[in-house]
């Protein structure tokens, strides 16, 4: 049968990773369909023509050698063998250094946590999946940690003080708006830079997790993308994540009383349901704390602090990243926002607001 000729982004990204190919013991002629992807690296899906399917990415851009040395080395630095059952991640296939580009084994037929997550549509079962999922990373056996990035992650991105000039002109008027709220804020900033420079037990995190970055099948819940892996504060995983379902479960619940518009909420509309969703939200973030926790029996009151605080800063966050499409900062932000401050400057006296304090905590 004779191959449909490749359109322009097509031979593009063939042209970008086939020189990895000889590695997996294929060639150019071996592929079947090519598959681009949106987004800051040169990515995609490649079927061969045995129908093997693996994802590509080369790293491109700001900061790739760095991206591409945390994204290998989760794979030479952990102990993978013996994975915990409700954690997986993709095999590494093959690696190019001098390129900056991996192969992982493509997977299929699984269902994005994030879109889960937005659409409401994440029930007890799949929340407790989450959380366990997340413990497992952080329970996976070091066996290398110098092999590691040894840096602390920018917190928040490119730190709370200030920004760049290229991030002020990419960034729309609703995203200046919330920073400027953080950058006004003494007490904010201060307790978010505490936060970013504290020592804490490390073990291996994402850094970067969202629920996009979680993958789930009928058998398995698969984390992807290592380009911000390090040893760190397992705190920063746990308490995005439950931010982020938080987040979109108040959205939700406003909006529905809103008539189902999350962009048009009022001030008066968060009086007068506010409190109803915050008590409808909260159950959900609090199962994946549950699940978390479960599976990590050593977690003290320090870390339980930590978590709410990047639990509220995850309100910023998600703020930040609505303003993306949005040229104002909408009510509803204002309100989360407000509720991720005292969190952040609560900590440990927060996580009772938040009833995450039930059950003993080591010292």
């Amino acid at each position: 049968m004779t191959k449909m000729p490749l359109r322009q982004q097509e031979r593009q990204l063939l042209d970008s990773v086939s020189h990895i190919f000889p590695k997996l013991d294929r060639s150019e002629s071996d592929v079947e369909e090519v598959q681009p992807l949106l987004g800051r690296n040169i990515s995609g899906r490649i079927t061969f023509s045995d129908n093997h399917v693996v994802f590509i990415k080369k790293m491109t851009g700001l900061g790739a050698a760095e991206r591409y040395f945390r994204s290998v080395s989760f794979h030479d630095s952990l102990d993978l063998s013996d994975p915990s059952p409700d954690t997986s991640t993709p095999a590494l296939l093959a690696r190019d250094d001098t390129s900056h580009t991996v192969v992982y084994e493509y997977i299929t037929g699984g269902e994005s946590a994030g879109k889960m997550i937005r659409d409401d549509e994440m029930d007890a079962v799949t929340l407790t999946r989450v959380g366990r999922c997340v413990a497992g990373l952080h329970n996976l056996p070091v066996l290398h940690a110098n092999a590691t990035d040894h840096t602390k992650p920018f917190f928040p991105p490119h730190g709370p003080n200030a920004i760049s000039m290229q991030m002020y002109y990419g960034s729309t008027m609703g995203q200046l708006d919330m920073w400027r709220i953080i950058q006004s804020d003494n007490e904010l900033r201060e307790a978010l830079n505490i936060l970013a420079k504290i020592d804490t037990p490390r073990v291996p995190i994402h850094g970067d997790l969202r629920g996009d970055q979680i993958l789930l099948t009928e058998t398995a819940n698969w984390i992807l993308d290592w380009e911000d892996f390090r040893l760190e504060d397992g705190a920063r995983d746990v308490g995005a994540l439950m931010g982020e379902v938080f987040y979109h479960r108040v959205r939700k619940s406003l909006a529905s009383f809103a008539g189902g518009d999350e962009g048009s909420v009022t001030d008066e509309e968060i009086i007068e349901r506010g409190t109803t969703a915050l008590s409808e939200a909260m159950p959900a973030a609090r199962t994946v704390w549950e699940a978390y926790r479960g599976e990590r029996p050593g977690i003290t009151g320090d870390f339980v602090a930590r978590g709410v605080q990047y639990f509220g800063w995850q309100l910023f966050d998600r703020a930040l990243a609505a303003g993306t499409y949005f040229g104002r900062l909408s009510a509803l932000d204002r309100a989360l926002a407000g509720i991720g401050r005292e969190a952040i400057l609560g900590g440990g006296d927060y996580a009772e607001v938040l009833g995450l304090t039930e059950g003993q905590y080591a010292a």
